[in-house]
């Protein structure tokens, strides 16, 4: 028996391509998978993604602390050009306030993960946690990984960090900071994206470094900018996916010799609902993005928690 981490996982997953880095993997994804650290079980590889759990951006209002999304035209765009046009447009279009530095981004993510073809090594595994994020950074996070009622080995973990400096992604105060001019935002995705895969082609390092930006919710102008960008982008194609909600979703999806990776938007609206990572003959990872609202403070139970480090 080995003490092993879901990061662990993908290393074994992925042993002959590019490994995750810190600016790869969201901070939302080690919330829902922080148990793992603590916990002792049989070595096991996990599909996952493997440059980043996408925490998804607020690309509908937040009023009131609910979520209040516009209805845009239903009908099916043909190309992934516009599905991104589309939720570029939904993102600016509803209006939502602006948050403080000094608040909190709280939100909900679920992820499940299925095995294909038979892959014994993968899931089924089912996610659900808490992230609240600081705005600036400037104060301690909190990731709460719920319990899971359907398997009594996915335990509750609760962990408070606080931002390493010059590590991790850029904070949702650092993105509002950013140019939304098209060709000044390609050049400071690429550089992000550069870090990530060696030797990589302009638009996969422009692709990777939106993704890693997507880690978090961002502010709406450079969330609207940056799906412009990647519609701009080769190797993208539009198909139907379920959300790990179950909801159903139209999806833009990138292809390499690793798998699929896609961002899936509501038919509807054009919101942004959450992503999938599909790896050929091992399995997929579903992940979506609720309930999120903009907090004044973290909640009263984080008291008795001490920080257990920076990310």
């Amino acid at each position: 028996m080995n003490e092993m981490t879901d990061l662990t996982e993908l290393r074994d997953l992925f042993a002959d391509k590019s490994l995750p880095t810190t600016d790869r993997l969201a901070p939302a994804r080690a919330a829902l998978l922080a148990e793992a650290r603590t916990t002792r079980r049989p070595r096991a590889r996990a599909v996952g993604l493997r440059r980043l759990m996408l925490a998804g951006g607020l690309v509908a209002a937040m009023t009131a602390g609910a979520i209040v999304v516009q209805t845009l035209n239903p009908s099916a765009p043909a190309s992934a050009a516009e599905v991104l046009r589309l939720a570029a447009e939904a993102t600016t279009t509803t209006s939502w306030p602006e948050p403080r530095d000094d608040q909190y981004l709280h939100y909900e993510m679920i992820a499940r993960m299925h095995s294909e073809n038979g892959a014994s090594n993968v899931g089924p595994r089912h996610f659900t946690g808490e992230i609240w994020a600081s705005v600036d950074g400037s104060r301690p996070e909190l990731w709460w990984r719920k319990p899971s009622k359907a398997n009594p080995r996915e335990r509750e973990h609760r962990e408070l960090r606080t931002r390493c400096p010059g590590r991790g992604n850029p904070t949702y105060a650092d993105v509002r900071k950013w140019p939304t001019d098209q060709e000044q935002l390609r050049r400071k995705l690429a550089e992000r994206g550069s870090r990530m895969v060696l030797n990589a082609d302009t638009a996969t390092r422009i692709w990777n470094g939106a993704l890693s930006v997507l880690a978090g919710p961002i502010p709406p102008k450079q969330q609207a900018a940056i799906f412009k960008i990647v519609a701009t982008l080769p190797g993208i194609e539009v198909e139907e996916l379920n959300d790990a909600t179950g909801r159903s979703g139209i999806a833009v999806t990138r292809v390499d010799d690793r798998g699929r990776e896609s961002l899936i938007f509501d038919k509807t609206s054009y919101a942004f609902l959450g992503g999938q990572e599909r790896v050929p003959g091992q399995g997929r990872e579903l992940w979506s993005i609720t309930r999120p609202q903009i907090t004044d403070a973290l909640p009263a139970w984080s008291t008795s928690l001490k920080s257990s480090g920076c990310v």
